[in-house]
């Protein structure tokens, strides 16, 4: 009988057991707004807690990421680059430093990338306690330790704004303004300035790629607690060539082309426009592959310009006009440009015949209709010197040895004369050392003369 009830007694305890374990396992404690047994963050035990604690506790506990941002650089731009970091002071600089390895940038930024939302997280840990169940929570308080462990999980972002500011530094201190050559005219001597090439970094694909990799580090930090965390970004960089390089400028260093026509005599307000006009052409630079306007460059024909009332042709007539005589500076500059291999693509004889060259030699300019315009077909720049002396006009090129045409001289032939006018072939006469001399037919020009009653 005595081993019946107690068989009974064994029996009845182990359903009770086995009811509370079920019961246990369902039933959920209100853990009064303190943290439920078992629960940690970042290694570290909460239980117990209050909320208020909790947040206290957790304070500063974001995980340390430490970012770098890298990108080579030109060589050229080394020294230029570490003089304005050290002008900046991020070369000694403890939470955002910038050195210059070989050719590789890289700043070391030991900021907070990482930010805990506290707020959030709380709310996650108050709801990580009211999973707690009846006999976790009897478990804990019997054997004073968890029955299971649970890692909260705490809300992060990235902070891209401080990543923005980080991004701008280096934008900033990379950033290199592209500049071309120069050539000019110093007392007899051309002298080159040096080019430089340019240099920017693309922000938008480096703000695409830190979005990228600070999705997968807060994904990481999510899962387990991280310390001492590196994320490497690199910049890519752009090199800004310019379109005249140094060399190329070097390569402007010989006379093409000379040639001289004569004033003297001529009026006063002539004489003025050629000097106002020269000093307009005067250190004009073509680059190779640039179409030059002469136009262009002697307008406008106003008095604020240089310009006074001078002689010219207008419809069969001799007139004043201001500007009248810069025609004589478009004649020596066509002139010398026929003694080149450079590539004459607009030009215009004048109406009538002109006193100072052979006809058909002439180069008119007027209004919008008449140019003298030249491309530069070299790949070195052509530098445009023209001098006025009061008696004489002359315009010297200088170029690359490619553009130079060696003995040629130029023939007019009138093959028509009457009364009214008459027409004109232009010839080239080219004399190659060892070889029979070439002639070349340039133009044909038709010019008028003055009418009887205006002569």
């Amino acid at each position: 009988m005595a081993k019946k009830l107690l068989g009974w007694f064994l029996l009845g305890g182990m359903v009770l057991f086995l009811a509370v374990m079920a019961a246990g396992s369902v039933i959920k404690i209100n853990c009064s707004g303190r943290i439920a047994p078992g629960v940690q963050l970042f290694g570290e035990d909460l239980s117990g807690m209050s909320l208020a604690e909790a947040k206290a506790a957790v304070a500063g506990s974001a995980p340390e990421v430490r970012l770098e941002l890298v990108c080579s650089i030109l060589p050229e731009m080394r020294a230029e680059a570490e003089e304005k970091i050290r002008q900046a002071g991020y070369d000694t600089g403890e939470e955002i430093s910038i050195k210059i390895i070989g050719n590789e940038w890289r700043l070391t930024a030991k900021v907070p990338m990482i930010t805990m939302l506290t707020e959030e997280t709380m709310e996650r840990l108050a709801a990580c306690s009211e999973e707690v169940t009846m006999w976790e929570w009897l478990y804990a308080a019997v054997f004073k330790r968890p029955f299971s462990i649970r890692q909260a999980e705490a809300e992060f972002v990235w902070e891209e704004s401080c990543f923005s500011e980080l991004l701008s530094i280096c934008a900033e201190l990379l950033g290199r303004e592209k500049r071309e050559a120069a050539v000019e005219w110093n007392n007899g001597t051309i002298l080159v300035r040096e080019s430089r090439t340019g240099f920017r970094i693309d922000t938008g694909k480096a703000t695409e790629e830190a979005n990228a990799v600070f999705a997968q580090v807060l994904e990481k930090i999510r899962r387990a607690p991280a310390k001492g965390l590196v994320v490497r970004i690199s910049l890519d960089g752009t090199a800004m060539m310019p379109g005249l390089s140094t060399a190329k400028a070097q390569k402007c260093n010989t006379k093409i082309a000379e040639f001289t026509t004569w004033y003297q005599g001529a009026g006063s307000g002539r004489a003025q426009n050629i000097a106002a006009g020269a000093a307009h052409l005067n250190q004009c630079v073509i680059l190779p592959q640039e179409e030059f306007s002469t136009a262009e460059a002697l307008m406008p024909f106003t008095e604020g310009n240089g310009y006074t009332a001078g002689g010219t042709y207008v419809n069969g007539t001799l007139s004043e006009s201001i500007g009248g005589g810069v025609c004589q500076l478009s004649t020596t500059l066509y002139n010398a440009l026929l003694r080149t291999r450079l590539t004459i693509t607009e030009r215009y004889a004048h109406s009538m015949p002109v006193g100072y060259i052979p006809p058909g030699q002439d180069a008119a300019i007027a209004g919008d209709y008449k140019d003298l315009k030249f491309k530069n077909t070299t790949d070195a720049p052509v530098l445009l010197l023209c001098e006025a002396t009061g008696e004489e006009v002359r315009v010297t090129l200088y170029g690359s040895a490619e553009a130079l045409r060696p003995n040629v001289k130029m023939e007019s032939v009138i093959v028509e004369e009457n009364e009214n006018g008459m027409t004109v072939e232009v010839y080239r006469l080219e004399q190659a050392e060892g070889e029979a001399p070439l002639r070349e037919l340039v133009s044909l020009n038709k010019y008028h003369y003055m009418k009887k009653e205006n002569r």
